[in-house]
């Protein structure tokens, strides 16, 4: 979806460089990590805090340079990769602030590279280990998960829970949760299309599966290349072509026929998706928006 680019980029800024956070005597490939990382030298950066992440003595440091990796990864694009490697750091005890760090860098990671189901067990880590956590970020990632996972209900929850830390007056809060009503009544649930009773209606009625799915012109397509292909059958029968009459009528009219069952079927599964994805990308806009308000 487009505004997970987005998001990533808010998500950037709000945590900014951990790097140039709290760091004292920080060694050679560590300031050099800083310099590559900041000319956009991302791939080389990773590689310098990789190798000041192994050098060091200090459990600190090490910390560090981990997540300022992860954060060099993010800008590539390898997630994966950056939460496997945070997954090093989780056993650090020294800051209670920096282990919370990792565990929302991981679900982070996890949500952008579409595995919503470990975000969201980290998300439950972070609630279980540190309790509810006022910050904006987090409460986003949640909502974005949510969103991800359909769970429209959770969502509104999340939502009055977000809008207690927001706002302190009821009408506020009242504003935020209307807004996501309307949001959700005005584009709508998507409705869901079974394929399997589109494929039924177009055996019953050649069209007619692909116009439930969806797509009456592909429907109105398929019922005329059929209505063509029985039409040329009977008119070439009619003049005693019977073997040209099978080949050239019967012989298409059965693939148009079955394969408008096959189409209808398919048609309903890509439309079912492509509602929904465009209903999720309006609520995580609404959600990014809720956030930058936050901000202000």
């Amino acid at each position: 979806m487009k505004w997970t680019s987005v998001f990533c980029l808010t998500c950037t800024f709000l945590c900014a460089t951990l790097s140039t956070e709290k760091v004292h005597g920080r060694d050679q490939w560590f300031q050099k990590a800083d310099s590559l990382y900041v000319a956009g030298a991302w791939f080389e950066a990773s590689i310098a805090y990789e190798r000041s992440y192994y050098l060091s003595e200090n459990a600190l440091q090490r910390v560090l340079a981990n997540l300022a990796k992860a954060e060099a990864l993010k800008q590539m694009g390898e997630y994966s990769k950056a939460h496997d490697d945070l997954q090093r750091s989780l056993a650090f005890r020294g800051s209670e602030s920096l282990r919370l760090e990792v565990l929302y860098q991981m679900a982070l990671c996890a949500y952008m590279d579409g595995d919503d189901a470990t975000a969201r067990s980290l998300l439950l880590q972070i609630l279980h280990q540190f309790g509810p956590i006022p910050q904006q970020r987090i409460f986003l990632l949640k909502g974005l998960v949510m969103v991800d996972q359909a769970r429209w209900d959770d969502l509104r929850q999340h939502l009055e829970v977000w809008a207690d830390e927001l706002y302190d007056d009821n009408a506020a809060k009242d504003s935020l949760l209307t807004a996501f009503d309307v949001l959700k009544m005005g584009d709508g649930l998507p409705r869901v299309r079974d394929p399997e009773r589109a494929r039924l209606w177009s055996a019953i009625i050649p069209g007619s599966g692909q116009a439930f799915a969806g797509s009456p012109g592909w429907g109105a397509l398929n019922a005329i290349s059929q209505l063509a292909a029985l039409t040329g059958f009977g008119l070439l029968a009619w003049n005693g072509y019977y073997i040209a009459g099978v080949v050239a009528g019967l012989g298409p009219f059965q693939s148009f026929y079955f394969g408008g069952i096959r189409q209808a079927g398919e048609l309903a599964e890509q439309n079912n998706s492509s509602r929904l994805e465009r209903f999720q990308t309006a609520m995580g806009e609404f959600l990014l928006d809720v956030a930058r308000q936050s901000d202000q």
